[in-house]
């Protein structure tokens, strides 16, 4: 809300949910306006949606099996009331998902499973034989030049991680993209704000999972992402492109699997887009559900009236 938020007019539209069983969720939304032709439409939408893409609800004291979710958004739908033109949440996981009337079909999520997993090699078991044989010996080839270690930074040392962020994760991005046609759309003032927030409170509180992969000495990867119920965010990773021919993104990838495997991590979510370095480790295809709905108030009913028309 203090960064990118403030950069597209975004107001907090923060809620607490409780079942009758006592469990708890923490609804981090908010109401962005989106311009059109004729109106602007105040959407409600999941924090971090154009960031990160989707995180799942904040639960406490249950299981999602244990909620009625069409319950839930029914009561999301009332009480948001006329806070709201629209709502759209583009990203579902399923098990969060509401009832038909609200529902929508979305995308893939592709997400690597961990938990039967005891080290990397029973994560490339699972894997193409080109896949495995190519982390195998790039990771021969690196160690070579020296050893191979991940260092993940703690939550006493988030002076550090942010040191790192600003001295080689963020030159080593820009430079990346600098040299693709394709733009970033982390690349800019407001995010860069966000992420120097996630590399430094993000670790301090445990939210934010920093990473550097060094060869010897020498630091040649970095990631920043997010963990969350045995789950990591695959999210903001980068290399220095002067060792490209190490592939430094896949060996980063590996000793993050390795991790995983070794610290009881359930899954690694790639997020968005199935990119092939994402499908090479033969993750999951997870199908993701939209929830939509417009307002019960006279706006509402005009933009659902507008929309059944302009695309039917």
């Amino acid at each position: 809300m203090d960064t990118v938020g403030v950069a597209c007019a975004a107001e907090p539209h923060f809620g607490l949910a409780t079942s009758a069983s006592g469990a708890q969720l923490l609804l981090p939304w908010i109401v962005v306006p989106h311009g059109g032709r004729f109106l602007v439409r105040r959407t409600l939408e999941s924090v971090g949606r154009e960031l990160f893409g989707y995180h799942t609800p904040l639960l406490a004291g249950a299981d999602p099996s244990e909620i009625d979710w069409t319950n839930f958004w029914r009561q999301a739908v009332t009480s948001s009331g006329a806070a709201c033109d629209q709502a759209l949440f583009r990203l579902i996981e399923p098990e969060f998902s509401a009832g038909r009337e609200l529902q929508r079909v979305s995308e893939e999520c592709p997400i690597l499973p961990l938990e039967h997993c005891e080290d990397l090699d029973a994560v490339l078991a699972g894997c193409s034989s080109s896949h495995r044989v190519d982390v195998k010996r790039q990771l021969r080839r690196a160690r070579e030049r020296g050893e191979v270690t991940l260092w993940t930074a703690t939550p006493a040392e988030s002076a550090a991680a942010l040191d790192s962020f600003h001295r080689e994760l963020w030159p080593a991005y820009r430079n990346v993209w600098e040299n693709r046609s394709a733009k970033s759309t982390l690349v800019g003032p407001p995010v860069e704000a966000f992420l120097e927030l996630a590399a430094s409170a993000g670790v301090q509180e445990g939210w934010t999972h920093y990473s550097v992969l060094r060869i010897g000495d020498t630091a040649v990867a970095w990631h920043l992402g997010f963990v969350d119920a045995g789950r990591l965010y695959y999210w903001v990773p980068t290399h220095d492109v002067s060792w490209s021919n190490y592939s430094p993104g896949k060996l980063l990838l590996a000793e993050l699997v390795a991790l995983g495997c070794k610290s009881g991590w359930r899954e690694i979510h790639f997020l968005t887009g199935n990119h092939s370095y994402k499908s090479s480790w033969n993750p999951m295809q997870r199908s993701m559900t939209a929830v939509k709905w417009t307002a019960r108030t006279p706006r509402g009913r005009l933009m659902a009236w507008y929309d059944a028309r302009a695309h039917p």
